[in-house]
């Protein structure tokens, strides 16, 4: 069962030396000064717009956790997840999935009862 042969040919040329060997086809890498695609553009605006509730959220909850004077580890206990992952969601580095999402908004409407004091202009 193990102990077949290897066959005697290989489908690929073997090279002797480097100089033999076959040229890969280049990869270019698309230029910077080329315009991007339209569907690209497309599509990079479809995804800012289905992020922007997202974005308003984490704004409203930036603001929140201005107004009562909490800091980012604060506020990642109060919401049971680390503190590394609350940072990228406020520096909209990363968007929160819908588990994260549904978690932040109900700790913003938890604790936006009654006024909310925008922080003082610095």
């Amino acid at each position: 069962m193990f102990n077949r042969p290897f066959p005697p040919t290989t489908p690929w040329p073997i090279a002797e030396s480097a100089r033999e060997r076959p040229k890969e086809p280049s990869r270019t890498q698309p230029s910077l000064s080329q315009p991007l695609p339209q569907d690209y553009a497309d599509s990079r605006e479809a995804k800012l717009a289905m992020d922007e509730p997202k974005r308003r959220l984490i704004r409203d909850a930036r603001v929140l956790c201005r107004s009562r004077g909490i800091t980012q580890g604060q506020m990642a206990d109060e919401l049971g997840i680390s503190k590394r992952t609350l940072e990228e969601w406020m520096q909209l580095r990363r968007m929160p999935q819908t588990p994260g999402e549904a978690l932040l908004r109900q700790w913003v409407t938890a604790n936006s009862e009654g006024s909310i004091t925008p922080p003082p202009l610095r």
